[in-house]
């Protein structure tokens, strides 16, 4: 027979659960009622486009390994041996071969600025490539090399996560013949599309030489040679081959083109795991898809291939004047203070924010937003300002939602799946400067 203990404890546990399943299963419904309805938001926004019959695919990243399905320029088709190839010259410290100070020879690489862990970004408002010392935010400029020694950017490097969906580079966007480019008489001053490639690979094959790069260092390593021939089978292999800066500017782009941060929360919850996403993040997606973000911010790299002037402040760094962004391409006075619009995945990893790294989190970023006030007046009175740029009438609970789904449901916690384990050369990666070798344990 039952104690008098055990009965109590037992009514204790029926009335317990008794409680906890309806309260469970208000939740849930709750939380399904929000994600329907973002659904049918983003079907009717889909719809309403007249972007075809594609509903919520529109917005949804292809798997990085279904090469058919990811952007590419026909000049440079997808390849897995052109890929691979791509991933370990982009992280391969010894194509700096053509420092202005010797002591910084094979140093650094495209990663430095760009790093997986990162976002794909810098993790500092100056990238600092060839000539700075240190791994992430440790980086800081060489001490005993004048600053004329330094590879540096006077604007904040973007991310370079779904660039295969921009036709276009860099922020002011002069790399590239298609898209806004295609109508656009780009003048002597822009060689960099005498090749006529697409943006991303006019862009690689260019950073190359500016980053004072070069593959003769790395033409006679047996490994690099197979690879070379592999990924350009349609060239009979020669030494000059590997010493070709436009066919590592094509691998190094054909791999760019494959950073797709697939792993997020919202890219799962698109593909129909409706457990991706929390209440809160769910609630934040309805925010964003239903205020003017969605203008610039679409498609399924939530960027565009559009410029629009937000009153950015510009960057503090070496730099005097004013950048003056798109109409330095268009020579549009129009076009003042417009740059590209960014994509939003990985804004996490790193600070800061903003073509002139003028925002320091990323909650600073979405109040600014929010409030509509310019932080550069010169764009004010240009008269270039955004007309969608106005304050946003949304709660203080919604702006928290809001920071939310860009914090937590943008961002692919696996983006190191990436980087190449080690690199043919045997060097240190993504630098190989002295203090980066220490602090990246490598011998």
């Amino acid at each position: 027979m039952f104690s008098l203990i055990q009965v109590l404890i037992s009514l204790l546990l029926i009335f317990s659960l008794g409680l906890s399943i309806p309260l469970n299963s208000a939740y849930a419904s709750e939380k399904h009622e929000i994600s329907l309805t973002l659904s049918k938001q983003l079907k009717q926004f889909v719809k309403g486009a007249a972007l075809g019959n594609q509903g919520l695919e529109y917005f949804a990243l292809p798997d990085p390994k279904d090469l058919s399905k990811i952007p590419a320029d026909p000049q440079n088709p997808l390849t897995i041996a052109k890929i691979e190839l791509g991933k370990l010259l982009f992280h391969e410290p010894a194509l700096t071969i053509n420092p202005i100070n010797p002591k910084h020879w094979q140093n650094g690489s495209c990663a430095t600025c760009h790093l997986a862990e990162s976002g794909f970004r810098a993790n500092l408002t100056q990238a600092l490539g060839v000539g700075g010392f240190g791994f992430n935010k440790q980086r800081h400029r060489d001490p005993d090399a004048p600053p004329t020694d330094i590879d540096k950017l006077n604007i904040l490097a973007p991310s370079v996560l779904n660039v295969a969906y921009q036709d276009i580079q860099p922020w002011d966007g002069r790399a590239g013949v298609t898209g806004p480019n295609a109508n656009v008489p780009l003048t002597k001053e822009f060689d960099i599309n005498r090749f006529g490639y697409r943006g991303l690979e006019a862009l690689s094959i260019e950073a190359l030489t500016v980053h004072r790069m070069g593959t003769a260092a790395i033409a006679q390593i047996p490994e690099y040679q197979e690879l070379f021939a592999k990924a350009f089978p349609d060239r009979p292999y020669v030494k000059a081959d590997v010493e070709d800066n436009i066919n590592a500017g094509l691998a190094i782009a054909a791999y760019l083109r494959t950073l797709l941060p697939n792993e997020a929360p919202f890219q799962k919850w698109l593909h129909g795991d409706e457990s991706a996403m929390s209440e809160k993040e769910l609630r934040g997606a309805k925010v964003f898809f239903s205020s003017t973000c969605i203008a610039c911010h679409t498609g399924p790299n939530l960027a565009s291939n559009s410029f629009a002037s937000l009153g950015f402040a510009d960057h503090p760094e070496d730099f005097t004047g004013l950048n003056l962004g798109r109409s330095i391409v268009t020579k549009n006075p129009s076009d003042d203070f417009k740059f590209k619009t960014p994509q939003l995945y990985n804004l996490a990893d790193s600070t800061p924010y903003g073509h002139g790294a003028s925002f320091n989190t990323l909650e600073d970023v979405v109040q600014y937003i929010v409030k509509g006030k310019p932080q550069n007046f010169e764009t004010k009175f240009a008269g270039t300002l955004n007309s969608l740029f106005k304050p946003l009438n949304i709660s203080g609970q919604q702006v928290d939602d809001l920071t939310t789904f860009l914090k937590t449901s943008l961002h692919d916690p696996n983006l190191i799946r990436y980087k190449p384990k080690i690199l043919p050369s045997g060097l240190c990666f993504p630098n190989n400067d002295p203090e980066s070798k220490q602090q990246l344990g490598c011998s």
